[in-house]
This record gives C-alpha cells, sequence and structure tokens, in this order.
C-alpha cells in the first residue's frame, strides 16, 4: 500500500486572444486586480495561513 501521496499542481491555460486591443485590455485587468490585492491585502490570509501552518509543521 502507497503512503506517499503527491497532489499535483493545477495547470491553468490561457486561451489565445487574436485581437490585440482584447489582450492589452484582458492583461492590463489582471494587472489591475493583481495591484488592488497586494495593496489592500485581500485573498492572501489563507496563503498566509498556509504558509504559517507549513512553517510550523516543519519546525516540530
Amino acid at each position: 500500500m502507497t503512503t506517499n501521496i503527491v497532489r499535483e499542481s493545477a495547470t491553468i491555460y490561457e486561451f489565445p486572444v487574436k485581437n490585440p486591443q482584447k489582450l492589452r485590455e484582458m492583461r492590463e485587468r489582471q494587472r489591475m486586480a493583481s495591484l488592488y490585492v497586494m495593496e489592500s491585502g485581500c485573498g492572501s490570509w489563507y496563503h498566509e495561513d498556509a504558509i504559517r501552518e507549513a512553517d510550523e509543521t516543519r519546525k516540530q
């Protein structure tokens, strides 16, 4: 019986955009959304908790 289970991370594929203007708009929206998350701290608490828990587990 296998006791070592490896979970692979999801792969995100970006669909090709043929319209250059739409591509620029999409990238700008993504950039603005990431800036908002970084500035406000919203949406990252679960990531920070996961890192903290992983560090605590390694120390034990």
